[in-house]
């Protein structure tokens, strides 16, 4: 499901790659591209073993291998564009993870030094 949902987003973190506040706003999880990964591999794995065992036609297994495979490649590009930009630029990175940990959620106001700092570096 990736390709038709998330092939957007590829783009955009593609055209964004030195941005890390725009992939960490990215729809989607880090770890669900990974899963996406994952699971497309393992479709594959499924696939091939049903081509073993002759279960399918033809037809039917071009299109799912294109399926998993466009999947995967998605997911990929996802996958290296932010690890690139977390290994590129961790200061930032840090800097994101530290407001996401600590800001306040639900409108209540501040309440800590760290959700105060949250703040003012969300700004």
């Amino acid at each position: 499901m990736a390709t038709v949902v998330f092939v957007g987003e590829m783009v955009r973190a593609v055209r964004h790659r030195d941005e890390p506040r725009i992939l960490a706003r990215l729809v989607g999880s880090f770890e669900g591209y990974v899963s996406g990964l994952l699971v497309n591999g393992a479709g594959l794995g499924v696939l091939g073993t049903m081509e073993i065992e002759n279960d399918l036609p033809v037809v039917l297994m071009v299109l799912l291998t294109g399926w998993c495979l466009s999947n995967i490649g998605v997911s990929a590009v996802v996958f290296v564009v932010v690890a690139q930009s977390r290994i590129r630029r961790p200061e930032a990175w840090a800097e994101l993870d530290f407001v996401e940990r600590h800001a306040p959620k639900y409108g209540r106001p501040p309440e800590t030094i760290e959700e105060y700092r949250a703040l003012q570096l969300q700004e």
